[in-house]
């Protein structure tokens, strides 16, 4: 049985080369193949490469300037159109696709099909490697966590985790910095850290902060008096 993050290869007796149904099952199998390479920090970039390569049976190889020659760049391929790997203005590599082993003249994938997945490639790629960086942080911690947070200090530890100072955040909450100041170093104690810097960490390791996070009693607070 085929495991489920496993990538599936393109469907052989697909003559017409526009099955999209291989086509959908691609771009879902591997980002699901991404998801096992979370929170690893070692060679996420030459694991994926080969998943791609092996999955599109050779029709598009990824390039990443980080590979070495073991992952497969001295291997001859010829290249019928190559797209950029990117998420915003972060450039990863290089998405190569053969020529069609049928005709020559066109590439072996649909032009929609490599571009889409150059562009799950720059996302996923981005995705791992700030979930790499994150998780790095995270291990240096000796964090616990010793204590239930109190609801103002999940409100105040919210506002730190979003980048907000001591005075913005006692004007949010119409209190004054020595309020603000004293539930930090409760927030600190709590989560068994000793700076403000490492809250945000700590906070996002316990699952106790996450930036999707709208509830009405976040949201709601004024943003008035931030800079």
């Amino acid at each position: 049985m085929r495991s489920p993050y496993q990538m599936q290869k393109f469907n052989e007796d697909d003559t017409s080369g526009t099955n999209i149904e291989d086509y959908t099952q691609l771009i879902v199998d591997l980002l699901s193949f991404g998801q096992t390479l979370c929170k690893k920090k070692h060679g996420i970039g030459k694991r994926l490469s080969k998943e791609v390569m092996r999955a599109t049976q050779g029709k598009a190889r990824l390039l990443l300037p980080c590979q070495d020659s073991s992952a497969g760049r001295d291997i001859p391929f010829p290249v019928s159109v190559s797209f950029p790997v990117r998420f915003r203005n972060r450039i990863f590599g290089t998405l190569e696709i053969a020529p069609d082993s049928t005709h020559p003249a066109s590439p072996a994938l649909p032009l929609p099909v490599a571009q889409l997945l150059a562009n799950t490639c720059g996302s996923l790629l981005y995705t791992l490697e700030l979930s790499a960086f994150i998780e790095g942080q995270c291990q240096r911690l000796d964090s616990q966590v010793s204590g239930h947070l109190t609801r103002r200090e999940q409100e105040v530890l919210a506002l730190i985790c979003r980048g907000n100072d001591q005075r913005a955040i006692a004007t949010m909450l119409s209190i004054t910095p020595t309020t603000v100041d004293t539930y930090r170093k409760h927030i600190c104690w709590k989560l068994g850290v000793h700076s403000e810097r490492d809250i945000p960490l700590a906070a996002y390791q316990a699952g106790l902060f996450s930036v999707l996070d709208e509830s009405p009693s976040i949201s709601s607070i004024s943003p008035a008096g931030r800079s």
